[in-house]
């Protein structure tokens, strides 16, 4: 149908260049930028997971700029370490030869000063953008940090779960640390956490017994007793006196029992199995007494107990602790011997008169600790040791910095002192069984340990056993400087050659390990960083995938459509003119 009105022919051409003109447009843009995907609306998903990994891959190489900067710092603190390694090196081989005779140990010392200043100067060159791993500044000792750290950028990650981190290596500059502002640096001294020998704890075994009390005369007789004659005394069995050396508590404070005795003429005979009531020997004196012991029901012996040995000139007598007191002791009643003894004169008691010669009267079980020297508890240690008493569990006490200075009411952790040593042994052990003192007379100038008498009060072979066992650190005690570098004097006399030999050497450890523990760290980072960089390039390979435009397949569609547009435009035309021979026959 032809109309002169509406040109269908016309438009349909037109409709088609329309077309052909969009999809052209498009194609020419991805030829034109290379992608086929450029806005959200080409395609919303590709595009929004295209935009999020260049945001991505832009982090990561802001991650591998920062990867640089740390590889940096690395480089200048393991030179330098290195360099100190080298110094120490030569440092202890100068000691060695100081310690050979006839040196001239100052020419020596020079050298070492010289050696010193270039540590020094190592450690504050080892600065790279204001960061120096080697000179740390930390107002405590760095024994008395837990961690003094130092990172460093390794990465950038996104989780399964669309969460961003960025990831960190961490130095502890604790172990780097050359030179800190408190002290505690590879070329400084470890005194404040010189733990040596724990004041003498560090070896100990200590095991406390005791045995009943009993008492020691000097035998003065022969002596024959008449028909009329006598000797009459009081003792006094298991009392505590409130002078002990250690604390009398309510249940160990009491008066023990005393008894009155007599011996006559008929108790010697019947005694020994003779007639002429003579006491002849030490020997004799004891078999007297022991009968009049039993006669009278007291819980003591004067003939020793199995196991015991005599001797020719002396008696004794001791407790045999059934008496129902918490004391063990014997002791004669001061003014209460009377006597009447032949011609001897009044008082007279062959050898009972006399001050003992030994008298241990209310033994508890007690374990010394000579205390050798001072020491400090640095904030990472704790001393441990066992407690056992009477066989039974055993009981582990904890010693730290924090029970140190509550003990002794200080900041420092130092123990000074046998008497801050017996504090904090006492206040560690509570509720242990066992405590301490430095203040028992029998024992001065020492720690001694002995049983909480608020917990066994019993005295004497009844006591409480104790051992005290196991004495160990965590972490274990090794060795340690106890001199700054610049401190070496191989003049003076205030460390041996040997010291200094060993102090030195053990900086070189410390040092050595520094260097490994940073070498390491910088074989990290390297692979770190390549891996940054494949990283990169493979977020961009994957990118591409997803929006690049295929310029083969785009520039072969471009010239097909170019074509096709031009048989459109012909059509068209085609079009307009049959239109316009229609048109021609009304004119």
């Amino acid at each position: 149908m032809t109309s002169i009105l509406t040109n269908t022919s016309a438009m349909a051409a037109l409709q088609t260049l329309r077309t052909i003109g969009n999809t052209m447009a498009e194609t020419q843009r991805h030829v034109s930028s290379g992608q086929r995907v450029q806005i959200a609306a080409d395609n919303a998903a590709y595009w929004s997971i295209s935009t999020t990994m260049r945001s991505d891959a832009m982090a990561v190489s802001a991650v591998a700029d920062a990867l640089g900067l740390g590889a940096a710092k690395l480089d200048v603190a393991y030179a330098a370490t290195e360099n100190i390694v080298g110094i120490l090196s030569e440092f202890k081989a100068r000691l060695v030869a100081a310690s050979e005779a006839g040196v001239d140990r100052a020419k020596i010392q020079q050298e070492l000063g010289q050696l010193n200043a270039q540590a020094e100067s190592t450690v504050k060159s080892a600065n790279f953008s204001g960061v120096n791993w080697l000179e740390t500044d930390a107002a405590t000792h760095l024994q008395d940090i837990g961690v003094l750290s130092g990172r460093l950028v390794t990465s950038f990650v996104r989780g399964v779960a669309g969460d961003v981190s960025v990831k960190t290596a961490d130095v502890d500059l604790k172990t780097t640390s050359m030179l800190n502002t408190g002290g505690g640096g590879i070329l400084q001294k470890d005194g404040i956490s010189e733990l040596g020998d724990i004041g003498g704890l560090a070896d100990a075994t200590l095991q406390a017994s005791a045995h009943n009390g009993h008492e020691t005369h000097n035998f003065t007789g022969p002596a024959t007793f008449g028909a009329s004659d006598y000797l009459q005394f009081s003792v006094v069995i298991d009392a505590v006196p409130a002078d002990l050396n250690v604390p009398v508590t309510a249940a160990r404070a009491d008066t023990g029992v005393t008894y009155t005795l007599r011996i006559e003429k008929g108790d010697i005979d019947a005694a020994l199995g003779t007639t002429d009531g003579t006491i002849n020997t030490a020997s004799e004196m004891r078999t007297v007494l022991q009968k009049v012991f039993d006669d009278n029901a007291v819980p003591a012996w004067a003939e020793k107990p199995s196991g015991y040995t005599s001797f020719g000139g002396i008696f004794e007598i001791g407790s045999l602790e059934t008496s129902g007191h918490n004391g063990s002791s014997i002791d004669i009643v001061s003014g209460s011997i009377t006597s009447q003894i032949g011609s001897y004169p009044s008082g007279f008691a062959l050898g009972l008169e006399d001050i003992p010669t030994n008298n241990h009267d209310n033994m508890y079980p007690k374990a010394t600790l000579p205390f050798t020297s001072p020491f400090s508890v640095s904030g990472n240690h704790t001393i441990y040791y066992d407690v056992q008493i009477d066989g039974g569990p055993s009981q582990t006490v904890a010693i730290n910095r924090a029970t140190i200075n509550a003990a002794l009411g200080t900041t420092d952790g130092l123990v000074s002192n046998v008497d801050d040593f017996a504090t904090v042994l006492a206040y560690a052990s509570a509720g242990k069984g066992v405590t301490a003192t430095s203040r028992d007379s029998e024992h001065p100038g020492v720690v001694t340990f002995f049983a909480d008498p608020a917990t066994y009060p019993r005295a004497g072979i009844a006591a409480a056993r104790f051992n005290i066992s196991n004495v160990r650190t965590d972490p274990p005690v090794t060795r340690a400087v106890p001199f700054d570098l610049d401190e070496v004097d191989v003049t003076g006399s205030d460390f041996t050659i040997d010291e200094y030999i060993s102090g030195v050497d053990l900086m070189l450890e410390k040092a050595i390990s520094s260097a490994g523990t940073l070498g390491a760290l910088k074989t990290r980072i390297d692979m770190q960083t390549a891996f940054a960089h494949t990283l990169m390039d493979t977020i961009d390979k994957g990118i591409g995938r997803l929006v690049d435009a295929d310029m083969n397949e785009a520039s072969t569609r471009l010239k097909a459509l170019q074509t096709q547009e031009q048989l459109a435009i012909q059509s068209l035309s085609i079009a307009n003119t049959s239109a316009e021979n229609v048109m021609q026959l009304f004119r």
